[in-house]
């Protein structure tokens, strides 16, 4: 980008212009843009832009005069982590001592800032000295939680080691205040934004499960009441910075909003083939971050509960004794609130349970210990078909619609919900173009059972009405062209490895390759012809049981879509239509 004069350039004054930063803004990225087009990983390709900016703000500090003492320019934000994008802000603070006269304090800033702004970059600034580093970040929370991350660019490093580790320690001493604070800001983000995994034009920043979120990580692990999880929340969080990247170099400027405009030219430039695939790889990454964050927070919480007075632990350690352990299914116990792995218990050989852990979660509303989680990773995969005792999980798992969700995201991000279920590997994640839909395919059906525990007296048999919410999208895969029609095609093999009757097999199948049929049916169609009732009742084999679970059905689906789809108008054009097929039956 060509360098435009400022006022003071045009005219006779004397305004220099130091070389560090001068170009800057133009070789960052036109470097990011040559390091992805060679393939360079995220994490080093970050590094090295990190590793530009500072050696450019290190000249910069240099021709400004800076001092080496006393005085120290530090770096928080993205540039601080180590993690700078291609159009990143510079988030910069200029660290003292107290010993300097504010006269000259100011003319060091003047030479510092002004340069950058000339340069057209993002400047996010501030001046302290220590001890008001200490009273702004006792005061706010964003400030605090941004000097966690300082790191020295120039100047006098140890100024800056202080600083961070008196932030660090006044950060853990009021972990009490803290996590009230922070536990509050990650609700009004979400409530503001949504959730990254089920939106259309996501925030990939202030999203819930966005990169906010994944900073919230470290900043609740500093606490010290609990640890945060590594591994598939860090590949998440990469993954989304990459994400970031790729939408900064498209769009040339430093947006965090996915828009649909350049979700295709982002796809490309990160290598899919599919507009939906990358979706469906965003949601995956904010679902894990999500998730990641909520169980972190729990630890955090149940860690202040425990240390008070009157906890669990505190009369454990009043007694002199350890917890106690309550059983509450094979190889299941409740220790605190949370189901783990009974002593003795050996997932390896025992292949139900995962289902028995996630019924059991899903009926009490305990949470699942992070060990008990991964030791199912070993259990054997189900015989085919399944045998009496995995349906009857599935069917608990299935009726518990308090904590389906929950639960299910749970077992689904560890893996379980592909392996009882293989072709859910299709529409997991998958994203939903239509404005009507707040949630990804997947979710969507989670959500569908959820609702349709309301009708469960509706209906003579809830297992079916259960069994078709959870499978009705099925068929919403890449490639589909009549979705309701390939869903039912996938149902024979569903039924028979999860060895349900060939009965129940054909209903569901019926179920779900219909389950529009009487919406398109009763706002589309005169409801005085006949020959509307006989379309719809000749579909469903003219029986009564399938008639009223696919009217619990409909309304399940539309309200799992969103707020705005079932309307009273809708609700009495079905009603009507249900009832007169109900009397051509009668």
């Amino acid at each position: 980008m060509e360098h435009i004069p400022s006022a003071a350039e045009g005219s006779d004054a004397e305004v220099p212009h130091p070389s560090g930063v001068r170009d800057l803004k133009r070789s960052r990225a036109q470097v990011a843009a040559q390091l992805t087009a060679d393939g360079v990983p995220g994490p080093e390709r970050r590094r090295r832009l990190t590793a530009l900016v500072k050696d450019a703000l290190v000249a910069h500090w240099a021709e400004a005069a800076g001092p080496a003492e006393g005085v120290a320019l530090g770096a928080v934000g993205s540039l601080g982590r180590g993690d700078a994008g291609p159009w990143s802000d510079l988030d910069l603070v200029l660290l003292h001592d107290g010993r300097q006269s504010k006269d000259a304090l100011a003319e060091l800033a003047q030479r510092l800032w002004y340069p950058i702004w000339d340069a057209g970059l993002e400047l996010d600034y501030s001046m302290r000295s220590l001890t008001e580093c200490r009273q702004v970040a006792s005061k706010d929370l964003a400030a605090a939680a941004g000097l966690l991350d300082i790191q020295p660019v120039a100047g006098d490093d140890t100024l800056v080691a202080q600083a961070r580790a008196a932030i660090y320690h006044d950060w853990r001493a009021a972990s009490r205040k803290r996590l009230p604070e922070l536990l509050a800001a990650s609700r009004a983000r979400a409530e503001r934004h949504g959730e990254l995994a089920y939106l259309i034009e996501p925030h990939l920043k202030e999203a819930r499960g966005g990169l906010r979120d994944y900073m919230s990580l470290s900043a609740l692990s500093a606490t010290w009441l609990t640890d945060r999880p590594h591994g598939s929340v860090d590949t998440a969080g990469e993954h989304l910075r990459d994400v970031r990247d790729a939408l900064h170099l498209v769009s040339g400027r430093p947006v965090n909003v996915l828009g649909r405009h350049v979700t295709d030219e982002v796809a490309e430039l990160m290598g899919f083939t599919d507009p939906d695939d990358l979706l469906a790889s965003v949601a995956d990454a904010g679902r894990s971050v999500a998730y990641a964050l909520t169980q972190t927070e729990r630890g955090a919480r149940r860690s202040l509960e425990r240390s008070g007075i009157g906890s669990v632990a505190w009369k454990a350690r009043r007694l002199s004794k350890a917890p106690r352990h309550v059983s509450v299914a094979e190889g299941l116990i409740d220790v605190d609130g949370e189901l783990a792995l009974a002593p003795g218990a050996e997932a390896n050989v025992d292949p139900l349970l995962p289902l028995r852990a996630a019924a059991t979660a899903a009926t009490t509303g305990l949470s699942f210990t992070p060990g008990l989680l991964e030791a199912m990773q070993a259990s054997p995969d189900l015989s085919e078909p399944w045998p009496e005792q995995a349906r009857t999980h599935l069917r608990d798992l299935l009726r518990s619609s308090h904590h389906l969700v929950s639960v299910w995201e749970a077992m689904d991000l560890h893996g379980f919900a592909v392996r009882w279920v293989p072709e859910w590997e299709g529409v997991r994640n998958r994203p939903q173009r239509s404005a009507i839909h707040r949630y990804t395919v997947d979710r969507h059906m989670i959500e569908s059972v959820v609702l349709a525990a309301k009708h469960r007296r509706d209906v003579p048999d809830q297992d079916l009405l259960f069994a078709t919410a959870w499978l009705h999208d099925i068929g919403k895969r890449a490639g589909a062209t009549d979705h309701s029609v390939d869903g039912a095609a996938l149902i024979p093999a569903i039924g028979a490895r999860l060895g349900w009757s060939p009965a129940f097999t054909a209903d569901v199948e019926t179920l779900v390759r219909h389950h529009l049929l009487l919406s398109i049916l009763s706002t589309t169609r005169d409801l005085d012809d006949p020959e509307t009732v006989t379309a719809l009742l000749d579909a469903l084999g003219h029986r009564e049981d399938l008639l009223l679970t696919l009217r619990a059905i409909t309304e399940a689906d539309s309200h799992a879509a969103g707020p705005k789809v079932w309307t009273t108008w809708r609700a009495s054009l079905a009603d009507t239509l249900t009832a007169k097929a109900r009397a051509a039956l009668n």
